[in-house]
């Protein structure tokens, strides 16, 4: 694992050799983009769902009447008071946009939540192929938005609004910081895509040589971009393709997640050095002998779980509030 900055991230990065125990579980572990149907994906992914669960203070099921009907959201409540205290995350899952639960990603929140301090809200947008762009992003700002607007009541430092997603959930994260950005909505005090869908990654050194075997199957990416964008759709635009956004100047905080045995490793790793050109505050983590998905590994590998907790630990001191901001709330 190595941690940059905006002003020492390396011109490339790749990967070394696979943490044992995460390489075994994935030797019968789920595929993601494979030739199975999607229903079989993804009633495949509850693998992910650990019956042994990490504790939590409180998990709270919300109901938002979103824009294209109801959003459930999961908040998830600290034991304890940490570093983020009175700060939330808004958390959009990774599936390829056609698969993922709140169930599937439950350990992961509890992790986040717990050992940072901040509230973390998991949201359930809608999958495609059953909806399309921008379906997805309208359910994901809508949240955003609505936690700005309900910040005094739920405890929540307005200020201190962050939010983050893995892989599809990583695009959305970019993206909607972009869209907000764009439209003076509320400013986010943190973005944290790991393993985000920058661009698609067919071209990169990372999509070829992680092709398959590394939980998703690079040409598994034709598959999700089938799904999620409208026949006819430009996917080069800044909305489906961060990456290509004309300026990444002025966007939030960042913290961004890499990992080794990734086909998005590349295409993320130049969206964290377009932030950095542009003069963004970045904090840039790499992984270089884990998998795509490692946040969702945790119960099979140790290495997975210390890294998962080290990104969880990264979001405490990124949305740690001061004390005089505590005694007022």
């Amino acid at each position: 694992m190595a941690i940059y900055s905006g002003k020492d991230m390396p011109k490339e990065v790749g990967r070394t050799t696979m943490d044992v125990e995460v390489k075994n579980w994935l030797k019968d572990g789920p595929v993601l983009g494979s030739h199975e149907p999607i229903a079989a994906q993804r009633a495949a992914h509850d693998r992910f769902i650990d019956a042994d669960k990490p504790p939590i203070g409180k998990v709270e099921h919300l109901g938002l009447a979103g824009p294209h009907g109801t959003i459930p959201v999961r908040c998830y409540h600290p034991s304890k008071p940490g570093l983020a205290d009175g700060a939330a995350l808004v958390y959009l899952h990774g599936g390829g946009y056609i698969v993922g639960s709140l169930d599937q990603f439950d350990t992961a929140m509890r992790l986040f939540a717990e050992n940072s301090g901040a509230q973390v809200y998991a949201v359930d947008y809608k999958l495609a192929p059953e909806y399309k762009f921008p379906v997805q992003i309208e359910e994901d700002e809508f949240v955003v938005r609505w936690i700005h607007e309900h910040a005094k009541e739920r405890g929540v430092d307005p200020a201190r609004i962050a939010l983050g997603g893995d892989s599809a959930g990583g695009n959305q994260t970019c993206v909607v910081a972009l869209k907000l950005r764009d439209e003076g909505g509320p400013k986010l005090a943190l973005q944290m895509p790991i393993y985000p869908e920058a661009a698609l990654p067919f071209n990169t050194r990372a999509g070829i040589e992680n092709r398959s075997g590394s939980y998703v199957d690079t040409a598994g990416v034709l598959l999700f971009a089938w799904c999620y964008i409208p026949q006819g759709v430009d996917y080069s635009q800044p909305y489906i393709t961060p990456l290509n956004a004309p300026s990444h100047a002025n966007l939030p905080k960042t913290l961004l997640v890499t990992c080794g045995f990734d086909m998005l490793r590349d295409v993320a790793h130049a969206y964290g050095l377009k932030l950095a050109a542009a003069g963004n505050d970045l904090t840039y983590v790499h992984y270089d002998d884990l998998p795509h998905g490692f946040i969702q590994m945790t119960r099979h590998s140790k290495r997975c779980m210390e890294s998962t907790l080290e990104v969880a630990r990264l979001v405490g001191q990124a949305l740690k509030g001061s004390k005089a901001a505590a005694a007022k709330r």
